[in-house]
């Protein structure tokens, strides 16, 4: 491109140095995100600054080569082939990061697309002037250059994957034994308030645990006081899993903290929150993640199919992609167990459970049985009902006292 044609380009406004240091410095501090957008991303045009063309091709090197994308590693390579872009990097490292870029991807694509078109009409103005040039190789030479842009601009609606090379398998479960939630994906609970939730999960996290000596289990109980957590943790450890509570030292980790709200309502729409990528980053080390309410995290509205979609999506993505099983615990509808809001809350993931008391014939509550709760399998997309031994059972959630079990729960 020669320079009076970027001085033209630059004159028009057809690039934003903005949105190109913001989606480097995503990718930089997140780069996890190469994967997702490689294709995109190895597209020379994408960026307008030869310096960020350079920086953009040395970040997917070292990630290609499994190199850390860290500050270090890309000075070092940048010196190693001669490139002097030192101090624009400097600007890429101290820009904010997006939690999402796939917008900042289309916008670039867009001025991209502008910059290529420029160029053709500027090539026909000059070729239209030149009289050496006749009518019908005028149009020719058009038609051309405006096919390759058309073949060099197709767009990628989706992945496609010969069948017969793709590894069968068959879906992995935690805890298969207890209560089986499937891994790489989300699941949810759902419960009225009172109902043990608590309880299951820490239960949960333990035998999780026990099966797997070498994983990491966090969970976000918002609702709950820590010392009340550790309380019930000593009485599960010690009287339903038989395990000493210290056993699971820094693998069962908690908090109560004020919750991060994942989305965030701009007018009519809503947008991801920046911390979200600190988020992911805080709980790296966690396989097993758990996280009530889950409506304390949404920050839309709770009925909107539209919002719910979205803040699904990416626990889903998250999930599959760094290898993680994520349970949202989810209030019911008042007087049932079954999850509330947005349709698309429950849609979205591939397991629920409802839980409830346990009834006697007549339907009431059986009282010499509430040390356990019937555990209900309402969805089930991939087949945890053969490990469960059924749709319906019941599960030892509370320590068994011989007591009065009205006074038990008061205790509790």
């Amino acid at each position: 491109m020669s320079l009076q044609c970027k001085r033209d380009l630059m004159a028009q406004q057809l690039y934003d140095i903005n949105l190109e240091r913001t989606l480097l410095s995503s990718l930089i501090f997140e780069p996890a995100l190469i994967d997702e957008h490689f294709h995109s991303l190895s597209s020379q045009s994408l960026f307008f600054q030869e310096s960020h063309q350079i920086i953009c091709q040395t970040v997917l090197k070292l990630h290609t080569d499994s190199v850390p994308v860290e500050e270090g590693m890309i000075n070092s390579a940048l010196k190693k082939s001669g490139r002097d872009v030192e101090k624009e990097l400097v600007f890429i490292l101290t820009t904010t990061p997006a939690a999402s870029i796939q917008s900042y991807i289309d916008a670039l694509s867009e001025l991209a697309d502008k910059r290529h078109l420029i160029t053709l009409i500027n090539a026909f103005n000059r070729d239209l002037h030149d009289e050496s040039i006749l009518p019908t190789a005028l149009l020719s030479k058009t038609i051309d250059r405006l096919e390759n842009f058309r073949q060099t601009h197709r767009i990628e609606l989706f992945e496609t994957s010969d069948i017969t090379s793709i590894k069968a398998e068959e879906a992995d479960f935690i805890c298969k034994s207890w209560l089986p939630f499937p891994k790489k994906t989300v699941s949810m609970i759902s419960a009225p308030g009172g109902s043990g939730k608590s309880w299951m999960v820490l239960q949960l996290m333990m035998r999780h645990l026990i099966d797997s000596p070498t994983s990491k289990a966090f969970a976000w109980l918002s609702e709950d006081p820590t010392g009340l957590t550790a309380h019930r943790a000593e009485k599960i450890a010690s009287s339903i899993v038989a395990k000493p509570l210290q056993s699971f030292k820094g693998r069962l980790v908690i908090s109560n903290s004020p919750t991060i709200q994942v989305l965030i309502e701009q007018g009519r729409g809503v947008e991801i929150n920046a911390f979200f990528i600190d988020f992911k980053k805080s709980l790296r080390d966690y396989d097993l993640i758990i996280l009530d309410p889950l409506i304390a995290f949404f920050g839309a509205d709770e009925n909107n199919n539209a919002h719910a979609r979205k803040f699904m999506q990416l626990f889903t993505e998250w999930a599959a992609k760094e290898d993680k099983t994520i349970i949202f615990i989810h209030h019911s509808t008042k007087n049932t167990t079954q999850a509330r809001g947005a349709s698309a809350f429950t849609d979205a993931v591939r397991l629920v459970y409802e839980i409830s008391l346990i009834t006697d014939k007549k339907g009431e509550t059986d009282e010499t049985r509430s040390h356990l709760r019937k555990i209900s399998l309402t969805k089930d997309n991939y087949g945890a009902a053969k490990s469960l031994g059924g749709k319906i059972v019941s599960r030892q959630i509370f320590p068994e006292i011989k007591l009065d079990p009205q006074s038990f729960m008061k205790d509790f």
